[in-house]
């Protein structure tokens, strides 16, 4: 979701530091699954294979069975925070696992930064549709938000396979790492906020950014389990797309 949508991800940090697995649940707002160790040289993360249509996915799914399409926000008091998912390899009920590959190798400087960025979109992703859901209560960003928390799972579990550290870990909702996101959250939660109409054309906005840049993320590595998670998002983003355009 960079600021040019045809421009490949910008290296505006240096590389990652290796600071030692991240083997806890609930990093940075998220559960972290398989968090209880790798078994048989993998660990899986539960990421969502979405509906477009039906109930919030996930647990804690911010605004389940609201309805109406007015402008008032809710408070809930948990935005952001999203509940555990288990032990090591369980599944949710409406979501699928996606087992990752081992570690083949180190990853490069561009890789540790380009997976590092890419937990923090999908943190983005999720903190917006929450934000706009409250304001413009629909399905899909109930659904959608919660398929985010689990593409935050997904890249969180990358970092602690790779022993990186996460820059998700003690965030607030809504900032970001990065200037170039932070710009980007600012300007769509902002445009979002003035009709349902301009908060469905951000989602679609956004998704179409961030297919573009897990697109640019898979030609960027050779590493068997950051292509088979960019390749399992961009996927699910095809969906989310999909469920934005519709209007």
């Amino acid at each position: 979701m960079m600021a040019n949508s045809n421009r490949t991800i910008r290296r505006s940090m240096g590389a990652v530091a290796a600071v030692g697995a991240l083997a806890v649940a609930g990093v940075g707002g998220y559960a972290l699954a398989g968090s209880d160790g790798p078994t048989e040289g993998t660990r899986v993360a539960t990421v969502a294979t979405q509906e477009q249509t039906g109930g919030p996915q996930g647990v804690g799914a911010p605004g389940q069975g609201r309805q109406g399409e007015g402008p008032g926000r809710q408070e809930h008091g948990q935005h952001g925070q999203h509940g555990q998912h288990g032990q090591h390899g369980q599944r949710d009920q409406q979501g699928h696992g996606l087992e990752i590959p081992a570690p083949a190798g180190t990853l490069s400087a561009e890789e540790a930064e380009i997976l590092s960025m890419m937990r923090e979109e999908e943190r983005l992703a999720h903190d917006l549709y929450v934000a706009l859901g409250e304001a413009w209560p629909d399905r899909r960003f109930d659904n959608i938000s919660a398929a985010e928390t689990r593409h935050g799972e997904a890249t969180a579990t990358l970092l602690a396979n790779h022993d990186l550290s996460d820059p998700s870990v003690g965030s607030t909702p809504g900032v970001y790492a990065y200037p170039e996101l932070q710009e980007l959250y600012d300007d769509w939660l902002e445009r979002g906020l003035t009709s349902k109409s301009e908060a469905l054309a951000v989602g679609a906005e956004l998704e179409r950014r961030d297919i573009a840049d897990l697109e640019a993320a898979m030609a960027a590595t050779e590493q068997p389990d950051l292509d088979a998670v960019y390749e399992h998002l961009r996927d699910g983003s095809e969906k989310h797309l999909a469920a934005f355009e519709r209007g």
